[in-house]
């Protein structure tokens, strides 16, 4: 069943600030030709290679050269490049303010160009502006067909052949864990040696252990009445401990890297992982025939309480400094066409065609989102990368037992003060 019109259905999402693409009749940038290079965190290689073909077709003097990066070390390397001035034309760039490469943070730094005047800007709904821009402007182009959802991911036929199902609580969480365990399987595999996976299981857990009870949380602590440890975090980091603690979770979680942990879902070792819905590509990629479940992860005992994490994808920006930064601008409208946009839509998340449509990959998320049940991921709003950085440090610290959840959301709540100054 086809429902409404995705820029209708966002429209009721607080504060996700999603964007909406489609054609525009504003002219398209200068003209330009040459090379345009562009750096892009690694994977999906067979449809950033058809994007590249299709905007050549389109545009014959103009020719996309990637730049793959992976994710792991995209922040540490994007940051050297662009202090040494090497960086590519146009980069990829993470929404707000959580990590070194943020849309806030490279603006401020004056490594992106300002895009408030290219012609499919003045077509973003409202609730983009924030988390794309920085003093006013928009530096930043995203798209809804690429949103992640944040929960679980979960190898169908895994479940099934186990006897078990999807939790709509947390104790049945828990007792998915010790169900799996009986059944030989792990219930979430875990790539905890991979820092960035590290923060996802917290960000499922806070959307409704936090956020469900006060949506203006960030907004709170931004105005230093609220902070990390004294607040339903705790319950959100403390629950995260527990699941560890429990088995639900790879025993060797922190020794398995991401790709590890795809590997195992993919092949039914685990039942699924908390991951974002994108991961979804990586998995079927290990194994063409795996059939995907996306879920939100249940964080308390009552099912009407479930909040789904949902927020912007990585988006684009344009090198201030770029050598072709025409053809960095074109290759940016092209994506934010309906042409562009359908290449590069996501088949694992809730508008796989840039209309909120449920089918049997995200039917039980797709309710959550027509609902207005979603949560933004929340370092969208942190004053500082450090923040993310003590999290992700923190929790391999607090999964490894030298650091107890409350000394992990001081350290984060220090340096997310000290950023306020």
């Amino acid at each position: 069943m086809r429902h409404k019109n995705v820029l209708t259905a966002i429209g009721v999402i607080a504060a996700v600030g999603i964007s909406v693409t489609g054609c525009s009749s504003n002219p398209p940038a200068a003209s330009s030709s040459g090379t345009v290079t562009v750096a892009r965190l690694s994977g999906s290689d067979e449809k950033w290679k058809a994007i590249a073909d299709k905007f050549h077709e389109l545009n014959p003097d103009l020719t996309i050269e990637y730049t793959v990066i992976p994710t792991d070390s995209y922040n540490q390397q994007m940051g050297t490049r662009l202090s040494a001035g090497t960086a590519t034309d146009v980069l990829n760039v993470f929404p707000g303010s959580g990590n070194a490469t943020a849309v806030r943070t490279l603006a401020k730094n004056g490594y992106l160009a300002d895009l408030s005047g290219e012609s499919w800007a003045s077509g973003q709904p409202g609730s983009t502006t924030a988390p794309t821009s920085y003093e006013g402007k928009r530096y930043m182009f995203t798209d809804v067909a690429t949103a992640n959802t944040l929960g679980g991911v979960y190898n169908a036929k895994a479940l099934q052949d186990a006897g078990l199902k999807i939790p709509t609580t947390y104790a049945e969480v828990l007792g998915l864990c010790a169900d799996a365990q009986k059944a030989g399987k792990v219930a979430y595999a875990l790539g905890a040696q991979t820092q960035w996976v590290t923060q996802l299981v917290t960000y499922a857990l806070a959307a409704t252990d936090v956020y469900a009870k006060d949506p203006d949380f960030n907004q709170k602590q931004l105005n230093k009445e609220a902070t990390f440890q004294d607040s339903s975090w705790a319950d959100a980091m403390t629950k995260y401990k527990e699941m560890y603690d429990k088995g639900c979770f790879n025993k060797d979680a922190l020794g398995t890297s991401v790709d590890s942990q795809t590997a195992m879902v993919a092949d039914g070792r685990a039942l699924g992982a908390i991951q974002i819905s994108t991961m979804g590509n990586s998995m079927t990629k290990a194994n063409p025939d795996l059939k995907i479940q996306l879920a939100p992860l249940p964080a308390t005992d009552t099912a009407a309480d479930t909040r789904l994490a949902f927020g912007l994808g990585v988006g684009w920006g344009v090198n201030a400094k770029a050598k072709n930064a025409n053809g960095a601008k074109k290759f940016l409208e092209f994506l934010a066409g309906k042409e562009g946009s359908a290449m590069n839509a996501d088949k694992f998340g809730v508008a796989p065609g840039g209309v909120i449509e449920a089918n049997d990959v995200n039917r039980l998320e797709v309710p959550f989102v027509e609902e207005g049940k979603t949560v933004p991921f929340p370092d969208v709003d942190w004053p500082s990368p450090q923040v993310q950085n003590l999290h992700l440090t923190g929790v391999q610290e607090m999964l490894g037992g030298s650091k107890a959840p409350k000394d992990v959301l001081t350290s984060m709540q220090e340096a997310f003060t000290g950023a306020l100054k």
